[in-house]
């Protein structure tokens, strides 16, 4: 989450927390300084300085709900940190700098041996999804390791914006792959259309992962979408579903608007807007 993103976050935690969730913790990645700065000052307890020799680890704060807060170092050097990054528009370039640090997150938190729910702070959870997700992760024919919500009206594109990763070492490979072919990109881009490339080849091809013992073995990736009606994104929630549709709706995604404005706007006029002018 940057700077000019937090209120979006706030609200997305204002609504999570009425779900009142038990043993999910939530990982808020502070993309600059001003972030990790505003949880500290909500939260109450300043930051203990960290000695230079020791190793980077996720700080605690004390909301309703378990939130920590991870700060740059969590994942990059901490020389790279940022004080607050600029104002965000769709592609421009603290955009796309933002939509390169999303794999490396992901890994990072995948090697901690937890499943992860990555979600962005312009979604909003109504209802508890867990229930359909675990549901989803105990198929076994075949076993399920990426849920995502569906990107577009047809097709099988996933939205990296709302998606559910197995931990696992193939998929931790395939987030390795998506890393590495967004940093090699120039110019304007996005993360979506090199991560469904990827997932595409490694689910039909597979991907070689190192076991334990130093082998080496093929093995596949399984990603399956999300139903469209109980998580479905901007262009179906806001303009295509009817009152009725909306009621049963888990997860909301408010993309396919661009503008921090337009989004708080439409969150709005849609009574999914929970913070307080």
């Amino acid at each position: 989450v940057p700077t000019d993103f937090f209120d979006l976050w706030l609200n997305w935690l204002a609504f999570f927390e009425r779900l009142a969730i038990p043993d999910l913790p939530v990982y808020l990645f502070a993309e600059d300084n001003a972030t990790h700065a505003r949880c500290v000052e909500l939260s109450n307890q300043p930051r203990e300085p960290k000695s230079s020799e020791s190793e980077p680890e996720p700080e605690h704060h004390q909301y309703q709900a378990n939130i920590t807060c991870l700060p740059w170092d969590f994942v990059f050097e901490q020389s790279e940190a940022v004080d607050s990054l600029g104002a965000y528009s769709y592609r421009n370039k603290d955009y796309n700098a933002m939509m390169t640090h999303r794999p490396a997150i992901v890994k990072a938190l995948l090697e901690m041996d937890r499943h992860l729910i990555f979600s962005d702070s312009d979604v909003v959870w109504l209802k508890d999804p867990l229930p359909y997700i675990r549901t989803s992760f105990k198929a076994t024919n075949p076993k399920v390791h990426i849920l995502g919500q569906q990107a577009y009206k047809y097709g099988n594109h996933i939205c990296p914006g709302f998606t559910v990763y197995r931990a696992c070492p193939e998929v931790v490979e395939l987030v390795e792959l998506w890393q590495e072919d967004l940093l090699s990109k120039e110019g304007p881009s996005t993360n979506q259309g090199p991560f469904n490339k990827i997932l595409d080849q490694v689910s039909s091809q597979g991907i070689s992962v190192t076991l334990q013992d130093g082998t080496t073995e093929l093995r596949k990736v399984t990603p399956e979408l999300l139903r469209k009606e109980l998580f479905p994104n901007g262009d179906l929630y806001f303009r295509q579903m009817t009152d009725e549709e909306r009621k049963e709706a888990l997860v909301v995604h408010n993309n396919f608007i661009t503008g921090y404005e337009q989004k708080i706007d439409r969150f709005k006029k849609f009574n999914l807007w929970a913070l307080e002018a």
